[in-house]
């Protein structure tokens, strides 16, 4: 169920204009987090309903393995089994027939459906389990607890990955439903809707054109509108989600950390997974990172460590080559930041600024084209393979692309929520800001790209 589709805004009214009444007539909130879940199953039973059993399973293993983990004096047996079946369940889905070709047994590929938002909910409670483990949450109430946890609808499909400690106690203590709070939760909401539908769905539709005509006769600049062009895509349709989603657990009472801030601003590779998809970069960073030894144990594992897991993030967002490309050019630029940390820091931070757009422009070519394409394109962005030419060729539309590429940098510019100290959204109350947005919810109304599914369902 698409958060942009008619269907998605009928469910939404029918679920809060029942939840406000639930919350109106009864103190009990065991109630509402028991209405949570179960229409949180139901919107996730609308996309495919045998998936459903898995989401299901998990519940029942976050409940009783929770369990068998808290009863154990020597807890490590129990976390190995329950994480080894999540990460056993995910690797059968995602990663089956990815192996299965390397190994060329391409015969025996199966015909799989990749449930909706696995990897977020799979990582979602891989996390609680962990963090059970280290006594720094307690198991979770109930098998319906459970499945509120896993399924929270705003987040089940795209993200963020939630964090039990932050989830459980909005369980047992809303937050107060303030006039700030409401409008945060609108302001969320409204920037998300004009990222999807009026910034990630019109460039994305020029930028499917585009690549359509293929990338061996573009020039420069049509590989520059490509690239440039689904950054501005991805950031806007990923962060779209995650500010919906933010907003409207926000009207539940739950308060989420933001998932994105401003991540085109960054001066350095460090800053933008600082700012980039950040439930990723900080589960792991607390699972994976620091379990491996972070950087406590000299400065060649530091590296070794940051390349694992860059690596290892690349091939969470997709079974194949040019994700693992993806991951480790970002983990090896990382480890060059950390060796030539002293110097590279020293230069003025516009012309940082500008190494780091670069630098991750030539990395999404990675991440949105099969490995072999992209090594095609990427030379293309700096003059090579005949791109200086610009003779007839394919009929690309790379004005619109970069004109509206002027919506994404006024969203970093006028920042219509900012971020805290602590990591949570706050109102941006400026003038300015409020009469953008005020302009901008409109425009999107009107002004609709072809739909497109959002990216990251797909991971």
């Amino acid at each position: 169920m698409e958060f942009t589709s008619n269907l998605f805004v009928i469910f939404v009214v029918f679920f809060f204009g029942l939840y406000f009444l639930i919350d109106r007539y009864t103190e009990d909130i065991c109630i509402r987090n028991g209405y949570i879940a179960w229409m949180s199953l139901f919107f996730y039973a609308v996309w495919y309903p045998p998936a459903l059993i898995l989401v299901l399973l998990h519940s029942l293993m976050a409940r009783y393995g929770g369990l068998w983990i808290e009863r154990r004096e020597h807890k490590k047996l129990p976390l190995a089994v329950v994480v080894s079946i999540s990460l056993g369940i995910l690797a059968f889905f995602k990663y089956c027939n990815f192996f299965l070709e390397a190994a060329s047994l391409t015969q025996y590929r199966l015909d799989i459906i990749l449930p909706l938002g696995i990897s977020f909910y799979t990582f979602t409670v891989i996390g609680y389990y962990v963090d059970l483990y280290r006594g720094e949450v307690p198991v979770v109430d109930s098998v319906t607890d459970a499945a509120l946890f896993i399924s929270f609808w705003p987040h089940l499909a795209s993200g963020p990955i939630l964090r039990a400690d932050n989830i459980f106690n909005n369980m047992k203590q809303r937050e107060p439903l303030t006039l700030r709070n409401v409008t945060l939760a609108l302001v969320l909401v409204g920037t998300g809707v004009v990222k999807k539908i009026l910034i990630a769905d019109n460039i994305g539709a020029y930028v499917n054109w585009n690549l359509s005509f293929g990338v061996k006769n573009m020039n420069i600049l049509e590989c520059w509108s490509v690239v440039t062009g689904f950054a501005a895509q991805i950031y806007a349709d990923f962060s779209g989600y995650s500010d919906m989603a933010i907003g409207f657990a926000l009207l539940m009472g739950f308060r989420l950390p933001a998932n994105f801030n401003y991540p085109y601003r960054s001066t350095s590779l460090t800053e933008f997974w600082r700012r980039w998809h950040i439930s990723l970069s900080f589960w792991f960073r607390d699972y994976l990172y620091f379990p491996l030894g972070g950087n406590k144990k000299g400065k060649f594992r530091m590296h070794l460590n940051i390349l694992i897991v860059f690596v290892l993030s690349g091939l969470w967002h997709g079974a194949a080559y040019n994700f693992i490309i993806w991951g480790a050019l970002h983990g090896a630029v990382l480890v060059i930041e950390k060796v030539f940390g002293r110097v590279y820091f020293r230069i003025h931070g516009a012309l940082r600024w500008v190494i780091t757009f670069i630098i991750v422009m030539v990395a999404w070519a990675f991440f949105r084209l099969d490995h072999t394409t992209a090594f095609t394109l990427v030379p293309k962005l700096f003059g090579l393979n005949g791109s200086l030419s610009f003779g007839f060729g394919p009929p690309c539309n790379i004005m619109p692309v970069f004109l509206l590429l002027l919506l994404p940098a006024a969203d970093h510019l006028l920042r219509f929520y900012r971020v805290s100290d602590d990591g949570f959204p706050e109102p941006n109350n400026s003038f300015v800001t409020i009469a953008a947005l005020a302009v901008l919810i409109p425009a999107a109304i009107f002004f609709w790209g072809k739909p497109l599914p959002f990216i990251y369902f797909k991971f």
